[in-house]
Formats: structure tokens, sequence, C-alpha cells
């Protein structure tokens, strides 16, 4: 046994340390920031792929690799050294943990699988290599230390994607049992469209045209129709594609401050543009490829059916108990698979307590479905006593409208630096999520807020007005213009101000809380009915007034599973109490 391990590693030592030291070289060539640091690290890639396919015994040649690589590219022997550890470490945990919680070592093999590579098979090894890494840089003098944060996110990032792109390729196509077996018309076919992604994907990051969405279809197309293969090999072209051009500053990606050109900046958007676009191409095959497998699982059932017919009704009484069984677990994994949708989706909203002066601040969301289309964030920068806060619903349930909350979430970025100008940043989250809404469309509302002064500003994209209940009970309602968000339409969006006075109640809501009604019922629950409810009870504690709320809509709708619509509700509570009044 030990003669023919120590053969395999002999065998593949030098092939694995080639592969290795050739794809560094292609990564080095795009570097930035440090000549050892490079936004995309395809020997990842390698080094992965080679573990999948022939287990511990590619480690020699990946640490070879890695470390006479760094060595070449910088001759320094403690940092090669170093880094070297770092590479080799980072596919190996990511190699363990992939073949510990997956059935097999394919990352594309099943849905299941596909979701554990995305989410735990690949971040914990780029972090240990990006940590060792820099910090190698940093202690010899390499980098200095303003720029180990940048340094260290891009080294990340570029073993993400290492990961991400480059492995599944190379596991897919240098796997010996599933080998592309294609008549010349198919291999013809296949360049084709892989020639059209990247052309497409050339006119998507150049800055003509504002056409993100131009390779998605082409993407699509080529892994429907030659699978694995398909996905893999579109996925790096257009990587490569979308991070060449992206460096050199173009498309719509490509940020830029002060000093020019923000590289890590730019990748953020990009990383993730790039993670969207390979998971749907991922999951498209393997939804097709567990289709062909539930397809021919199903055909060889229905053999076996007309081969039992004959036999006594208990036999096929205990058939179909089977059948029903299988379906059961495939329910069951769908559940799963939505319940780590929600908890995903879930981490969209804030996860901190904000506690602006001089405001108590509420919000709840309960999606009709595990997942919905409601989102709401707030900003809070306690040196200039400024709040602002967003809400929206995307129309529709379900899985795609909490895919475009998600891609409106990302869209929240420079709401989030200048929360003040409200009409540039209701158009500039429209810009942003147009060419992905298609027949949807979003409603939204923003709110800045002075806490040390009570003066607020309000402006909305067709979304609900913004109800104040004073502290007499009298109700006042701002209602600026502003048009729903779509792809066809401008906003057109106006600016209400309005001054706060101590005790003011802020209301703001979806229309499903409006919209709720009994089961078979026309009548609605009514924005009338709601406000008056909160009217009553608008001294109580906020979450007293959220939980009767709640309480009484879920109530008329027949019960929490009854529901119709995604139900969210803010409530905002002025105090008037300034940081100089809570000093004195």
């Amino acid at each position: 046994m030990k003669t023919v391990l120590y053969t395999r590693i002999f065998i593949w030592t030098p092939i694995i340390f080639i592969g290795y030291f050739i794809s560094a070289q292609i990564g080095f060539k795009i570097a930035f920031l440090n000549s050892q640091v490079s936004p995309v690290w395809p020997p990842e890639g390698v080094g992965l792929a080679s573990l999948l396919l022939l287990g511990p015994v590619a480690l020699p040649g990946i640490y070879l690799g890695a470390t006479l690589a760094n060595f070449f590219n910088n001759p320094h022997l403690q940092t090669a050294f170093i880094i070297g550890i770092g590479n080799t470490l980072s596919s190996y945990i990511n190699y363990r943990i992939i073949k510990k919680v997956t059935e097999k070592s394919d990352p594309i093999y099943s849905t299941k699988d596909l979701i554990y590579f995305l989410s735990i098979g690949t971040f914990p090894g780029s972090f240990v290599s990006a940590i060792m890494g820099v910090t190698s840089l940093w202690y010899w003098d390499f980098l200095s230390s303003e720029l180990y944060f940048n340094v260290f996110f891009t080294w990340f990032s570029g073993e993400m994607l290492g990961f991400l792109i480059v492995a599944p390729l190379l596991y897919v196509w240098f796997h010996p049992k599933s080998k592309l077996k294609l008549e010349l018309r198919k291999q013809i076919e296949l360049l084709l469209w892989i020639i059209l992604v990247y052309i497409s994907g050339s006119i998507a990051f150049s800055d003509e045209w504002p056409l993100l969405f131009l390779p998605i279809p082409f993407v699509i197309v080529t892994s429907i129709r030659f699978r694995q293969f398909g996905a893999t090999l579109s996925t790096v072209v257009l990587a490569f594609t979308a991070v060449t051009l992206t460096i050199d500053g173009k498309g719509v990606f490509a940020r830029r401050d002060a000093s020019g050109l923000s590289i890590n900046d730019s990748l953020i958007f990009l990383d993730a543009f790039l993670f969207c676009i390979s998971g749907i191409a991922y999951f498209l095959v393997t939804a097709t490829r567990e289709r062909e497998r539930a397809q021919l699982a199903s055909l060889k059932s229905l053999q076996v059916l007309n081969e039992l017919k004959e036999k006594a009704n208990e036999e096929l009484e205990q058939k179909v108990l089977e059948r029903t069984a299988v379906i059961e677990e495939q329910r069951t994994e769908i559940e799963k698979q939505l319940d780590m949708a929600k908890r995903i989706q879930e981490s969209l909203f804030p996860q901190k307590e904000i506690k602006p002066q001089g405001v108590e601040i509420l919000f709840k969301n309960i999606p009709m479905m595990k997942v919905g289309g409601d989102l709401y964030d707030f900003v809070w920068k306690p040196e200039k006593q400024e709040l602002g806060v967003f809400i929206c619903d995307v129309s529709g349930h379900g899985i795609p409208a909490a895919l475009l909350s998600a891609l409106v979430k990302t869209s929240l970025e420079k709401w989030k630096q200048d929360p003040v100008g409200l009409k540039d940043n209701l158009e500039s989250i429209r810009q942003r999520i147009i060419p992905n809404l298609r027949e949807h469309f979003v409603t939204a509302s923003l709110l800045h807020l002075y806490t040390g002064t009570g003066s607020l500003t309000f402006a909305r994209a067709g979304h609900f007005p913004l109800f104040i209940i004073r502290k007499s009970g009298a109700l006042v309602s701002l209602k600026p213009m502003g048009r729903i968000i779509t792809p066809i339409f401008e906003i057109l969006a106006e600016e209400e101000r309005f001054q706060l006075e101590t005790g003011d109640l802020i209301v703001m809501l979806t229309d499903g809380l409006t919209e709720a009604r009994e089961p078979n019922s026309l009548q609605m629950f009514g924005e009338e009915r709601l406000l008056h409810l909160i009217r009553d009870i608008r001294s109580l504690p906020l979450f007293e007034i959220q939980d009767q709320v709640f309480q009484s809509v879920i109530q008329l709708s027949g019960g929490i599973t009854a529901i119709q619509d995604d139900l969210t509700l803010g409530l905002i509570r002025y105090s008037g109490i300034t940081v100089e009044k809570a000093k004195t």
C-alpha cells in the first residue's frame, strides 16, 4: 500500500506543481496593491480540484507550486514559505469541509451539495490564506499598515473566486468518469455559445451601454444545453472578462472615489455579481441533473410496476408506499432549503439594534411564506444626530420576491453613505435594480430625521403616505408625489418636510396589513381601521402597540398560516430629547 501511495505522489506531484505554477503566473498578471496580491487567484481552484480528484496525494504538489510561484514572483524565502503554507491549508481546509458535509466530491452534483459548497466550502480556507499571506507581507515590510485591510480583502476575494469558479471547471473537465462526449456539430455549438458569452460580457462591462444583464441568457442557455461542462466554462469566461475590464476601470462595477478607481469597492460588487451568475448557472445544472436522475428513477419504477402488475395488490400497495416515502423525503429536503433561504433573507434586515437619541424605533416583518418581498433598513449617524429609514414592498410573493428584495438591499449603498438626498437616493435605487425587475415593480419610502431638532423629510415611490399620530391623537399624512419603481417610468419623487413635536408617533407599513381580510370575504382590514387602532393605543410602549396590531390582523385573516401577504410595521416615537438635554 505504501509503495502504491509513494508512486502516486511521485507521478502527480510534478503535474500539479506545473499546473499550479502556470495558473499562479496568470494570477500575478492582474495583481495590484502588491505584486503578490491578485483579485482572482486561479491556483486555489487548481489546488481544491486536485484534492477533490486525487485526495491528500495532491498536497506536496500544491505546496511546492505555491511556495515556488510566490518565491519566483518575490524572491523572499520567509514570505514564500508562509504563503505556500497558507495556500496549501486554504485548499485542504475547504476540501475537508466539502468531504465532511457532502455526499459527493462533485460540488455541483446536487442542490444540497452546491449550497454547502457556496456557503461553507470556500470561506474558511480563503480566510486562513489571506490572514497568513497578508500578515507575512506586512511583517517583512512588503506592505504598509495603511494598506493591510485593502490587501487582505483583495486577497480574500481572489481566493474565493478561485474556489467558486476555477475549481468546479477543473473538477468537471478533468474527472475521469464525466468526459464530455460530443459530436463535431455539438462541439462547434459549444464554442459558439462560449464566444457569445465573451462578446456579451465585453459589451456588458464596457462604458458605452448599461447592459449588465446581457450575458445572463447566454450563460443560462449554455448551462442548460451542456450541463456542468457549459456552466463551468461559461462562468470562467465571463469572470475573466468581467475582472479584467473592471480592473481596467470599465463597466458598471468600476467604482471611483477622490483618488480615482477604487479596486476594493469595485470588487465588492463585482464578486457579488459573479457569485450570483455562477450560482444561477450551477443551480440550473444541479436542478437539471436531479430532474434527470428523478426521471430515470421514475422510468425504472414504471418498468418495475409493469412487470409486477400481475402480482397481488398487497405488493403493489407496498411499492406505492415506498414511492410516497421518496416523495416525502424530497419534500422534506425542499423545506430544509426553504428554511436556509429564510435564514439568508433574515440576514438582510438590520442585525444590530439602534438607539438614536430622542427617538424610539421598532420594526417587525412577518412573511406570508418562509421568504417574502418586504424589506426595511436603518441608518443612524450619531455624530450628526441623523436617522434614515428605508421600507419597501416588492410585488409578488415567495422566492422571486425575496431574490428581488436581496437585490434592493445591495442597491442601498449610496443611501447608507448619505441619507439626506431622498429623491436622488430613490432614483439611485431604481437605476440599480431595474435591469432585473422585468414584470415586477417595487414601492418604497425614505425618511430622514434630525433627532435633535425634530426636523423630518419624507419621500416615496408609490408607497404608503407617512402617517404621524400627534400626542393629542390628531392624524397627519405626508403624501409627496412619487411613482412606483418600474423599468418604464422615472419616479419623479418629491420631498415633503415636517416638524415633529414631543410624543409624535410615526407609522410606516406595507399593504399586507391594510389588505388583510377574513377567509372567503372581500372586506379588508383597511387603512382607517389600522390607524384608528394605533391612535387608540398610542400611549402604550411600542412593542405592545406592535403586538396588538399584528394580533388583530392575523386574527382577522384566520391565523398566521392564512395571511395572504407579507406584513411589515414600523413605529417611531419622537421624544425630543437632544444630546445636549441628555447631558444636562
